[in-house]
């Protein structure tokens, strides 16, 4: 059964994100511990994990969205995510915080 979870990261605070310079996301937000290949690194990140593909855009004030789809495992897709969460956080100094709002 393929997976197709979607997640919102935003800050602990509330604050919105500090800027995160479009065409070099993968830098900031792309899980170093999975094995991955890019696919797009422009106005938003599109990579692949396995046999899903994830992508992580800015979507509302001070909120990223993240969506894995075609994931086989849940657990896989919420580590991409919370990789995602922990890279950005580290890479911008606030404390991120994220939610899963679909399976």
């Amino acid at each position: 059964m393929r997976l197709f979870p979607e997640y919102t990261i935003s800050t602990e605070s509330g604050s919105d994100w500090p800027d995160v310079p479009a065409g070099n996301l993968s830098s900031y937000l792309l899980p170093r511990s999975l094995e991955r290949e890019i696919v797009d690194d422009s106005d938003a990140l599109v990579f692949r994990v396995d046999k899903a593909t994830v992508s992580v855009s800015w979507e509302l004030a001070g909120t990223w969205y993240v969506d894995v789809e075609g994931c086989e495992v849940s657990e896989l897709a919420d580590l991409i995510a919370a990789e995602i969460a922990q890279q950005l956080g580290d890479a911008t100094g606030e404390q991120a915080v994220r939610c899963r709002v679909t399976d």
